[in-house]
């Protein structure tokens, strides 16, 4: 892995953080310096009932960590609240060349090298604290860093946030191979709670007391949909979201669980159909909630279509190093990178704000839902047209 440092300020953003939103009891101090790239959170958008917006799409009170892990057969990517991880430190970058097949890496040069910056820093020190587990299933073609941004922001908001590799429909087994060889997200979501179960009780664990295993949320995307619904009605698990994806979930013993579910779609999603999330959503048992997103495409849940984005994208580094790339792949690589596309930079907030919102409901984290209600469509009017429903 490659890693690089930020310049920093020393605005007071964090009081302005917690200025647009409930400040959860249990935020620590911070006055630390802050990384400058960040944006200030919005104060003057109203939502439908002429009231300003209470949000989570800005960097909550907690700075995040990342470990890279390798436990036996799995790689783990885990992502926490952190005692000091201002961007004084590593932040982690990780290098897409790493989830090309192996005789295709070199074709792309340390200069055209496809990048990414994570805000979290590596390795930094946990929070003391207990805080709910979030698992997470990156799609077919991805990579467990697929969606860090989004990863991130969550546990900036207090929940220690978990992202495996499937090597047997991740990136390089597609470049390789041209098809997925199933998918064992269902046993490796078990795996990690599996772990978290053993690290919580070690003291000498960078985990040790940090997770809350009665509260435990299952999310996915596209593919890894399959994973998280595979965890409704396991032990602890309170939430899912499926995000571009179509997993049902329906039956009474289900039901009974009473686990708060939320699907988030792309209206011009072409690689799953909004349509199929609509039907998924309307067919399975309640508490339900669907967000669909105006004009986001697929990879709009990812940090895909940000990745080289200064170069056109990773689709065209891959084409100027040579690379012969699927042409379902490239179709996939595309959808949500369209210039027609709501951008990602707009997308984003508000995948991160609901995200955030149905999390903290779903946890009891807040004492009534917040921001979950149809007056917030107008916060992101601006941006795009929103069609939330809840049952």
């Amino acid at each position: 892995m490659i890693m690089n440092h930020r310049k920093c300020s020393i605005p007071l953003l964090f009081i302005l953080l917690l200025a647009c939103g409930p400040p959860p009891e249990e935020a620590p101090a911070n006055d630390d310096e802050v990384c400058e790239y960040r944006p200030d959170p919005e104060e003057t958008r109203v939502d439908g009932d002429g009231e300003i917006c209470t949000l989570y799409d800005h960097r909550g009170p907690f700075e995040v960590g990342v470990v890279d892990l390798e436990i036996d057969d799995l790689e783990l990517a885990v992502f926490y609240p952190a005692v000091d991880a201002s961007c004084t430190q590593e932040r982690f970058v990780y290098d897409l060349r790493q989830w090309l097949p192996e005789e295709d890496r070199d074709l792309i040069s340390d200069d055209d090298a496809p990048l990414f910056e994570v805000d979290a820093a590596v390795d930094a020190e946990a929070v003391q604290g207990t805080f709910p587990l979030v698992l997470f299933s990156h799609g077919m073609a991805g990579y467990r860093f697929q969606s860090s941004t989004l990863l991130s922001h969550l546990a900036s908001w207090g929940f220690v946030v978990a992202s495996a590799e499937h090597p047997e429909r991740n990136m390089t087994h597609v470049l390789e191979s041209f098809a997925p060889d199933g998918d064992n997200a269902p046993e490796v979501m078990r795996q990690i709670v599996d772990f978290f179960a053993d690290a919580v009780d070690d003291e000498a664990s960078p985990f040790f007391e940090l997770v809350d295993l009665t509260q435990i949320a299952a999310t996915g995307h596209s593919m890894g949909g399959n994973g998280a619904v595979s965890m409704v009605g396991e032990p602890g698990v309170e939430a899912a979201i499926f995000y571009a994806s179509q997993p049902e979930v329906s039956g009474q013993e289900l039901a009974d669980h009473g686990v708060e579910l939320m699907w988030q779609a792309g209206t011009f999603d072409g690689i799953i159909q909004v349509s199929s999330i609509e039907s998924a959503y309307e067919n399975s048992h309640d508490p339900k909630t669907y967000l669909g997103i105006g004009e986001a495409g697929h990879l709009a849940f990812s940090d895909i279509c940000a990745v080289g984005a200064d170069r056109g994208g990773i689709l065209q580094i891959a084409a100027d190093s040579g690379m012969d790339i699927p042409s379902f792949l490239i179709n996939l690589a595309r959808d949500g990178c369209r210039d027609s596309d709501l951008h990602y930079e707009d997308a984003w907030p508000i995948i991160h704000h609901y995200s955030v919102a149905h999390l903290r409901a779903a946890f009891a984290i807040d004492d009534e839902p917040v921001g979950l209600d149809e007056a917030t469509i107008e916060c992101y009017a601006e941006a795009t047209d929103l069609d939330l429903r809840q049952y």
